[in-house]
């Protein structure tokens, strides 16, 4: 082995990080399940489809390409139950609204933070475990606070479980603030962090053990680093960084036990045997100094053992084993970049993510291969106007179709146009290379909002029509367009499902064409789609495109229109107006338009069925494609759990940025949330 895992790590432990990883994809061929770790590096660190048999063999070992595998994999045993779901989908799809399973009470001015992630444990990939089962699941919440919890955990946490959903795990006052995302073992049973007190920072490994609440915390036994290895949990041991914290979490790598951190001074530090031998700091080269700008999260590509972080100063960097530092240009001119890096090990590049450009006026998604060179500036997509204050680009999503191509083809979802209205755009990859960003939806009716990093989630548990579902989750600080948030902050999630061809649709399907705009299969035609990608109309209006046996008509950009809002009585609707009616279906007036009735018609269920109203006449144009939820403040970053078939298994956690109601503990404070995917339609 070369790099750092061989200068750092004894053989001995680079051949248990081997074992593990080789247990890891027995059990994954198995197919009974292995541990996933959904946190904030599940989506920096991320595996196109190998290239060569090479690369797929080197990829098998590594336990982050088998977990996103686990993730975007179709099991057998849904295939074989596609039709139950099929049935139940077109029963159920109209009028399910987004809603809390539940909002859990962390105290007042509790929150995991703007751009920061909670992190889920699950101890099978394929089985959702309660409390019931002696090891649950559970979820890891900071709560960015200088006194009493710093950070707990809830368990029990899936609706179908029994007793107490959610329920208290865990909770601990490590004695300072973690005001970054953690990370948890492949195990379970341990949590690194970063956290500040004052003007310094340190990393902090806890070894947990259940007992305390958010309410009333354990205090956890510090032990000296060299004793932390078998400490009697609850324990803990720290490292200062010697400089503060704000922004760096920590980055975890598996297969070495590794783990890098970057600090507000410029320098990123490296930590051997972290989970599984005595934990130590690495010394010279390491800290390496990139810089003074304070740095985001560093993240480690095991293929060229090479990290990447970025700075406050919009400056990307690579480091080698031996401490070599390589510098991009400077790639944001604004907010500086913010979140660390995306990292494609398939295809060998790395994504940047910038408020303001060179030119000053865009915002920009910028690609550089792996092994950049000094001064490299990369390819830039354009996403909006670059921000004129203070709004950070926070990283984009890619969706199901980019991982699991085979040559890296699909698409990137990011909450683009810092400068202006938010919005979301769709950044078309082919065979690795980024094409022009299609504006899609707008997220808010006001300028400079905040959004949150935006999630892609495909769900082979969720079924839409027979077929696996998909959909990006994202949130505003403030007036967000769907119309169950209208005026307020607002967490929100859009279908993204795309067309596939030579796949049976029933009528009703949704799917996100090319131009960002939603196209439902039209009761005049349902079946089998075509082999080739129809050429999809732009305008909402407009005759079905026909796709093999499938008509498909065009809703529109992907949004709700809560400007539209619903129906009303005698008034005048001009053509192509669209609106919500009771059912949750969108209604469009045909181009004439016209005066609506003074009663509420008898809407018309079947997609592409018209309502006589009054002088309008309505057509069904199929299921709101997009649902939202007040969330006081926004959102944190939202991670998500969507392999386990338990009822309320597949979900999405996140807290409130600002103190709320609690209903499912009482309380008025900081909420960590998990809202169902299955309602999200």
């Amino acid at each position: 082995m070369k790099g750092i895992v061989a200068r750092s790590l004894g053989l001995s432990v680079v051949l248990a990080a081997s074992a593990v990883t080789l247990v890891a994809g027995e059990a994954l061929k198995a197919k009974t399940g292995i541990p996933l770790n959904t946190d904030w590096s599940s989506r920096h660190m991320i595996f196109s489809h190998p290239q060569t048999p090479e690369q797929a063999a080197r990829l098998n070992g590594n336990i982050r390409y088998l977990q996103q595998m686990q993730r975007h994999t179709v099991r057998q045993e849904l295939v074989e139950r596609r039709e139950r779901w099929r049935i139940r989908w077109l029963r159920r799809h109209r009028a399910v609204k987004l809603h809390r399973d539940w909002s859990w009470d962390m105290g007042p001015g509790a929150t995991v933070g703007e751009g920061r992630f909670p992190a889920k444990y699950s101890f099978s990939s394929t089985t959702a475990n309660c409390a019931a089962s002696g090891n649950p699941d559970f979820v890891v919440f900071p709560t960015n606070k200088g006194s009493g919890t710093s950070i707990g955990a809830l368990q029990n946490i899936y609706t179908g479980c029994g007793g107490q959903v959610p329920a208290s795990y865990w909770a601990y006052n490590t004695g300072a603030t973690v005001n970054t995302s953690p990370v948890i073992s492949f195990d379970g049973t341990q949590v690194a962090f970063t956290q500040t007190n004052g003007t310094t920072a340190s990393l902090v490994l806890l070894r947990w053990t259940s007992g305390g609440t958010f309410a009333a915390p354990q205090s956890p036994t510090s032990e000296l680093n060299g004793s932390y290895l078998g400490c009697t949990a609850p324990c803990m041991t720290t490292f200062s960084l010697g400089a503060n914290d704000t922004n760096s979490s920590v980055y975890y790598d598996y297969g070495t036990d590794v783990a890098f951190v970057g600090d507000d001074a410029g320098f990123v530090h490296q930590y051997t045997g972290v989970f599984k031998s005595t934990p130590t700091e690495v010394g010279s080269p390491w800290p390496v100094k990139v810089g003074s700008n304070k740095l985001t999260s560093a993240v480690f590509d095991p293929s060229n053992a090479t990290v990447y972080v970025g700075d406050s100063g919009g400056i990307l960097y690579s480091i080698t084993s031996s401490g070599s530092v390589t510098a991009s240009s400077q790639l944001d001119f604004g907010t500086g970049l913010t979140e660390g890096p995306v990292i494609d090990a398939g295809i060998g590049v790395v994504y940047a993510f910038s408020s303001k450009d060179f030119g000053g006026a865009n915002a920009g998604v910028y690609q550089l291969p792996t092994g950049f060179t000094g001064g490299a500036t990369g390819t830039e997509a354009v996403v909006g106007a670059a921000t004129a204050a203070s709004t950070p680009l926070y990283n984009g999503g890619f969706n199901h179709d980019y991982i699991m191509s085979a040559n890296s083809t699909g698409k990137m979802f990011v909450c683009g146009n810092p400068g202006g209205v938010p919005t979301l755009y769709g950044i078309p990859i082919v065979g690795g290379v980024m094409g022009t960003p299609v504006a899609g939806a707008a997220l808010s009716t006001t300028s400079e909002n905040k959004c949150s990093p935006v999630t892609d989630t495909f769900n082979p548990s969720v079924t839409g029509a027979g077929l696996p579902e998909e959909w990006v989750f994202v949130s505003v600080h403030a007036a967000g367009t769907p119309s169950a948030c209208v005026g307020v902050a607002c967490v929100m999630n859009f279908r993204t499902t795309p067309w596939e061809p030579s796949t049976t649709y029933a009528n009703g399907q949704l799917i996100l064409d090319s131009n960002m705009n939603i196209e439902v299969v039209d009761s005049s035609g349902s079946g089998l789609s075509g082999t080739t990608e129809p050429v999809w109309p732009v305008t909402v209006y407009s005759p079905p495109t026909s796709d093999g046996a499938i008509h498909w008509r065009n809703q529109g950009p992907l949004v709700s229109n809560p400007a539209n809002g619903g129906w009303t009585a005698n008034t005048l609707f001009p053509g192509s107006f669209e609106i919500i009616d009771s059912h949750n279906n969108i209604e469009i007036a045909e181009p004439t338009g016209g005066t609506s009735g003074g009663t509420t018609p008898a809407w018309a269920i079947g997609e592409g069925q018209t309502t006589p109203d009054g002088g309008v006449t309505w057509i069904n144009l199929g299921a709101n494609p997009v649902a939202g939820l007040g969330a006081n403040g926004g959102t944190s970053g939202i991670v998500i759990d969507n392999t386990a078939n338990l009822p309320g298994a597949s979900q999405v956690y996140y807290s409130n940025l600002q103190d709320t109601g609690c209903p499912t503990s009482g309380g008025t404070g900081g909420c960590a949330v998990q809202a169902s995917q299955q309602a999200l339609q």
